[in-house]
């Protein structure tokens, strides 16, 4: 998203500096999702606040198209989908840490961080190769399905007790 939200805008008939300049949003709302996060997993259940976000997101990627041609519309789909951003860095460990307790937790993110890396690197790539196929449109409404595919199933494995090793629980 971050690599193409330029060239979107742009193509929607913003000037570059505007695009620009909505885009820069996205640092500022990382710091504000994170906050929100912080405060709202003393409320409410972990996966439920991460699932809305990532809902927000899928909901805001889906809508951007159809939104992006006024500077409102771009500015309000971009800040509902860049709050998503600090919280999905925070997401992971707060996930894997609360499932599987901080014993395990090194173990798995370990084994985790390659894939995930590679997909981080792959993104941009396979977004433009996307784009190229269905334009902008195709783009953000696939990210706003792995989106949506993300908040199910964190949903979806929430309620699930976590697996045992060895008979005894990684807890």
């Amino acid at each position: 998203m971050t690599v193409h939200l330029v060239g979107f805008l742009v193509s929607r008939g913003h000037p570059a500096t505007l695009a620009a300049t909505v885009a820069g949003l996205l640092g500022v709302l990382s710091v504000t999702g994170r906050l929100l996060l912080t405060g709202a997993r003393r409320r409410l259940p972990l996966t439920a606040v991460i699932a809305a976000v990532f809902t927000t997101q899928a909901v805001a990627g889906a809508a951007l198209p159809l939104l992006a041609g006024s500077r409102a519309g771009a500015v309000g789909g971009v800040v509902a989908f860049g709050v998503g951003f600090g919280v999905a860095s925070l997401a992971s460990p707060a996930l894997l840490a609360d499932r599987y307790g901080t014993t395990a937790y090194a173990t798995i993110a370990g084994t985790l961080n390659t894939p995930v890396t590679l997909a981080k690197a792959a993104a941009p790539l396979a977004a433009a190769a996307l784009t190229a196929l269905t334009g902008y449109g195709g783009t953000l409404a696939a990210i706003g399905g792995a989106c949506a595919v993300a908040a199910v199933g964190i949903l979806a494995r929430a309620g699930t007790p976590p697996p045992n090793s060895g008979g005894a629980a990684l807890r």
